[in-house]
């Protein structure tokens, strides 16, 4: 799994270029990691360690031996656990980047945990990049985030599947 393939990876790997050309993220997570392709992506990008987390103990170890074969190993710390409960995830928090390419039900029931471990306004503020849904979930999942403040800055949609980037 994880190939890179999937139109949701591929509108995740478009984002992090955009934001690569404009922004410095110092405390990435990759939430529900896969194949750690999007860590990977993250890592080599900004040259900053990043939390990979998933509760599949499969994608942990693709993730382990992806960073491997790509010489970011260092800069890869992954976190295997019931998500944003991770003591790994919980420790390396606040973020001032979180990507979660999952599906529709998981990234509605996490908004209050992105909500909590994504850095504050007054910190700087952080950006959320969301993706595993199909156009018809967009306003059930965008509306637990703006209900917590979080502003929608850009839809980028792949074969009716859509990438969400928030930001706060």
């Amino acid at each position: 799994f994880g190939s890179g393939d999937h139109a949701t990876t591929r509108g995740c790997l478009q984002i992090l270029d955009g934001l690569a050309k404009s922004s410095v993220f110092l405390r990435p997570l990759d939430m529900g990691c896969g194949s750690g392709i999007l860590a990977l992506a993250m890592a080599k990008t900004w040259r900053r360690l990043v939390v990979a987390a998933d509760q599949d103990s499969e994608a942990i170890r693709a993730t382990h031996a992806n960073a491997s074969m790509n010489r970011v190993a260092s800069l890869i710390r992954t976190a295997h656990g019931s998500g944003f409960r991770s003591e790994v995830v919980k420790r390396k928090s606040p973020y001032d980047l979180i990507v979660a390419n999952i599906l529709a039900r998981p990234l509605i029931a996490m908004a209050s945990d992105v909500d909590k471990h994504l850095q504050r306004k007054e910190s700087g503020g952080g950006t959320v990049i969301l993706s595993g849904l199909l156009e018809a979930d967009a306003r059930r999942v965008i509306g637990p985030y703006r209900a917590r403040g979080f502003i929608l800055q850009r839809t980028l949609v792949f074969n009716g599947w859509l990438t969400l980037t928030l930001t706060r």
